[in-house]
């Protein structure tokens, strides 16, 4: 069996190193890398956060992302629960410290599908709370939607639902930092062919989430505001097209027919 296990681990260390796509840090960090495809999350991490420490590499994004992705790994095995209790937050805070260092997303072949995989997970997590309903629960929603925030800064629908959540949390200048320039993002897609189209599939989620929920707590208080912004997804949402990602939209036809029927 042992022999079972390290054939295996050889040829997926193999067919990283051998892969057409070559993603751009791993000569840099290869050391990582080789931990982190062996399953040594823990010796991963803790590598990752040495250098962090060092003056010639601290500034460098992938060592954060390293400490992220072998984080998130530790969080989901029930070995490291004990000596890693707050694995999933730790994952979540280096990768928006990594999204920080890596301000013009240099190494987005590196971090994108653990971001958008990260992210969906997060959004279960927001809708869970979301559904409690409670001022606790909106609290804890609001927090994380913030960190995704830092985790991808272009994500105009999270940063819509986070002021949305920040309303909900009485935190309302935080609100306005936030939902006015969302809206004006959002409402500038429409003069751009491309704009929706060149979203990711959790981007297209998070804003999708965000319009239904702002327009189910505006539909009590003024009908017109939540026709508004069930209007601003429209074109992407209602009708079917080739450039969304999302597999059903079927929640939000639902309270786009039910806003617009009263």
């Amino acid at each position: 069996m042992n022999h079972i296990i390290k054939l295996t681990t050889f040829f997926s260390i193999l067919f990283f190193l051998s892969a057409p796509m070559l993603v751009k840090g791993q000569d840099d960090f290869m050391d990582l890398l080789l931990l982190f495809v062996d399953e040594k999350y823990d010796v991963c991490f803790h590598k990752s956060l040495k250098y962090n420490e060092k003056e010639k590499t601290k500034k460098h994004p992938l060592p954060y992302l390293y400490a992220a992705m072998s984080s998130f790994e530790m969080s989901q095995d029930h070995k490291y629960t004990n000596m890693y209790p707050k694995a999933y937050k730790t994952a979540l805070s280096y990768l928006g410290k990594y999204r920080k260092k890596d301000k013009g997303y240099e190494y987005r072949e590196d971090a994108e599908d653990f971001t958008e995989k990260i992210k969906m997970i997060v959004a279960e997590d927001i809708e869970n709370y979301i559904e409690q309903a409670t001022e606790t629960t909106y609290g804890k929603a609001a927090g994380f939607a913030k960190k995704i925030c830092s985790i991808d800064p272009d994500d105009y629908g999270c940063k819509l639902l986070y002021g949305h959540l920040c309303i909900l949390t009485k935190n309302r200048s935080t609100a306005k930092e936030y939902m006015k320039p969302s809206i004006d993002y959002i409402k500038s897609m429409s003069q751009d062919k491309f704009a929706f189209k060149n979203m990711t599939h959790s981007q297209q989620h998070y804003l999708k989430f965000a319009l239904i929920n702002l327009a189910a707590y505006q539909k009590n208080k003024n009908i017109t505001d939540a026709r508004e912004t069930l209007e601003l997804g429209k074109d992407y949402f209602y009708t079917q097209r080739d450039d969304c990602l999302l597999e059903d939209n079927k929640d939000f036809i639902s309270i786009y027919d039910e806003i617009f029927s009263n």
